[in-house]
């Protein structure tokens, strides 16, 4: 019914009969896919018809401004034609002028264009006209300009130890997007405080120590990966107990940076650990005292041997066993030991004072006879240096006694408080202390 009243429609009654209206041309357009990746190429495809069954339709033209977020490619590739019609495309434009179309016949031509700007393009051409038929309708296509979407992950496996050499994390970059890259694609990677970058390899990647990169330029297919790459460090041993290491990645043509960086959280252990059972010690002068140091050890490092600092004067420390070298825990005996002090104190050269005293006088009745005598110059001469050797004798006898300074040769240890430091330490630099306050009575 609708298709008898179409066609009732284009009949005219005139006085001389029944004239037919001559129906204008029709035009379509199609991209060749739903989506293209930025800085890529899409064809364009354009349909005209002559919808008329017994009249050819001339001088058939139209013109398609393109959208700002596409251009005619260079080179356009072009096929197809509308013949005799001229198509002439510039970078933002495309027209047909003058083509012929024969009855119930339709002409169709392809052209590529490059996006060049994000997101989605609705291309609108002006309205098809014809010399028979008049002005007809216009065409529509839309297309969506994507990019690649680049992703980061970082991983490593089991924790860190303090100091350790040869640590290694894996960073694979991925294009989660759905279009290829098409651009020099980059990795960046900050590492933490405590840690060194020793090595950076990968397959195919080119990477740098100094900085720590990696980068590569072949296309990363959507949905891929490129091959993982390998860091390996080496962990100082005052390494905080927790690092975070971040990589990055970048280019490719992407724009969704939202989702470019990737944070590893990384436990770090000491490789040694130390810690006494008993902190607070109290000991007599002359006596021993000590504790069992707790030594926790991975053994990967050579040899634990141990030594104390801040020891007051006159005492020592010994250690049983003397060094650690076996994985896991091993009770360490510590002991202290000191000295007795004496009850007397030693007198000024080991000569009493009573005889002190006596090489006194004596020195005195020499002085005497010898003044008694003395009448030349000589005798003075003799005079005056006995007066200076009995005036030595008299001051080392009386005034050269001194008081005793704590911890001298015979005093022992001095009572007090005393902070001693014990320090645990392997062969490969591990290192590991303890507080032992000590008092003397």
């Amino acid at each position: 019914m609708k298709v008898a009243c179409a066609f009732l429609c284009t009949l005219l009654l005139t006085g001389s009969g029944i004239a037919i209206v001559v129906s204008p041309p029709t035009i379509v357009k199609s991209f060749s896919t739903a989506s293209v990746g930025l800085n890529s190429s899409v064809t364009l495809t354009f349909t005209i018809s002559n919808p008329n069954a017994a009249t050819d339709l001339t001088g058939i033209s139209f013109n398609d401004n393109i959208p700002a977020g596409l251009i005619i490619a260079n080179p356009d590739s072009m096929t197809g034609s509308c013949d005799p019609g001229v198509i002439t495309p510039s970078v933002s434009n495309i027209n047909l002028v003058g083509a012929t179309i024969l009855a119930g016949s339709s002409c169709t031509f392809s052209i590529d264009v490059l996006a060049v700007a994000v997101g989605t393009q609705v291309n609108t051409t002006d309205a098809v006209t014809s010399n028979e038929g008049g002005t007809g309708g216009t065409a529509t296509a839309s297309v969506a300009v994507i990019t690649p979407d680049l992703t980061i992950t970082k991983t490593h496996i089991g924790n860190f130890v303090r100091p350790q050499t040869g640590a290694t994390y894996t960073i694979t970059v991925s294009n989660t997007g759905s279009v290829d890259t098409t651009s020099l694609i980059t990795m960046n990677d900050n590492l933490p405080a405590g840690l060194t970058a020793t090595a950076l390899t990968g397959v195919n990647w080119n990477c740098t120590l100094s900085p720590l990169q990696c980068a590569r330029g072949d296309v990363l297919v959507a949905g891929t990966s490129f091959e993982p790459i390998t860091l390996t460090v080496n962990v100082a041993p005052n390494a905080a107990s927790s690092v975070t290491n971040t990589a990055t990645v970048s280019g490719g043509t992407e724009t969704n940076t939202a989702n470019n960086s990737a944070s590893d959280v990384t436990q770090i252990d000491a490789v040694l650990l130390m810690s006494a059972q008993t902190a607070n010690l109290s000991v007599a002068a002359g006596s021993s005292t000590g504790t069992t140091l707790n030594v926790n050890y991975n053994g990967s490092l050579g040899a634990v041997t141990f030594a104390c600092s801040g020891l007051p004067a006159a005492s020592s420390c010994t250690f049983n066993p003397t060094s650690v070298t076996a994985a896991g825990a091993t009770p360490v005996v510590l002991t202290i030991s000191t000295t007795a002090r004496s009850a007397a104190i030693p007198q000024p050269n080991a000569v009493p004072p009573q005889f002190t005293v006596l090489l006194g006088l004596l020195g005195l009745t020499a002085l005497a006879l010898t003044l008694a005598r003395s009448k030349t110059s000589i005798g003075k001469v003799r005079l005056a240096t006995a007066s200076a050797a009995l005036v030595l004798l008299l001051m080392a006898g009386c005034g050269g006694s001194k008081t005793p300074t704590p911890g001298s040769k015979g005093l022992g240890t001095p009572a007090g408080a005393s902070a001693i430091t014990v320090t645990a330490s392997s062969a490969g630099g591990a290192t590991a202390a303890s507080l032992i306050n000590l008092t003397v009575q």
